[in-house]
């Protein structure tokens, strides 16, 4: 049998439960911006077949948020203890610092995401247009609240230690915010999040263009999606190696 202490087994616990509460983070950031561009062509061109398109792609996005939901609702109590139990002081400074912030992006993300779905016929084409690009800025902002606690943990700044509480403190929190690990784990997270939902949409989009099926709207999901997969991974590669370069 492997030697392997007690806390060592709990943190490759919480690596694990962590790595799979992230399965759908990378979809919801991607898909939901897709769902924006393709809105945004609808309303300025007014061609039936873009909404079309947004729909379809939506109907994607209804399954990713109701599984993933459940499944980061399942996980996500789990990681909580987990962080807490074996970063502490961590943890306090991540509720302090980022959890309501987080939490404000869940619930405009969550809120607006159900005006989405049902409010094709009862929002006019600039409103619906509107939601969909807050349901998209919710999710970003989400990410970005988590990465700046993250990146909090690799390069501590604008905190200090307070021996009497054994705690950290905020003393800056712009400084926290415009940390420079922050800025390039942030974008080359979502930068990963926006490719993965570009393969997502061109592999789905494929698919019904080689069946012969819904060819129109596919063929327009997938010029979409391409370019904006496209930018993205030219980005993502250019931060990969800003982000690694401090590690090594």
């Amino acid at each position: 049998m492997l030697d392997i202490d007690v806390a060592t087994l709990s943190r490759l616990q919480f690596a694990l439960t962590a790595l799979y509460h992230f399965l759908f983070v990378p979809l919801t950031l991607g898909l939901s911006l897709l769902l924006a561009i393709m809105e945004s062509v609808y309303v300025m061109t007014g061609r039936v077949v873009w909404r079309d398109a947004t729909k379809f792609c939506g109907n994607v996005v209804r399954h990713q948020f109701r599984d993933g939901r459940r499944h980061r609702r399942d996980h996500g109590i789990p990681v909580r203890h987990e962080l807490g139990a074996l970063f502490l002081l961590c943890r306090r400074y991540f509720w302090r610092s980022a959890g309501d912030r987080r939490l404000m992006a869940f619930f405009l993300e969550a809120t607006f995401v159900g005006l989405f779905f049902f409010g094709w016929k009862r929002l006019s084409k600039v409103q619906h247009l509107a939601v969909t690009w807050l349901v998209a800025l919710g999710s970003n902002f989400s990410a970005l609240w988590i990465l700046v606690a993250n990146s909090w943990m690799l390069n501590p700044v604008g905190a200090r230690f307070n021996p009497q509480t054994m705690r950290m403190e905020l003393t800056s929190f712009s400084e926290v915010l415009f940390n420079p690990v922050a800025q390039s784990k942030f974008v080359h997270t979502v930068s990963a999040g926006y490719v993965t939902g570009a393969m997502f949409v061109m592999s789905i989009g494929a698919y019904y263009m080689l069946r012969g099926r819904h060819v129109g709207i596919a063929r327009r999901s997938v010029t979409v999606a391409a370019s904006f997969g496209l930018a993205s991974r030219s980005r993502s590669w250019c931060l990969a190696t800003r982000a690694a370069t401090p590690l090594a």
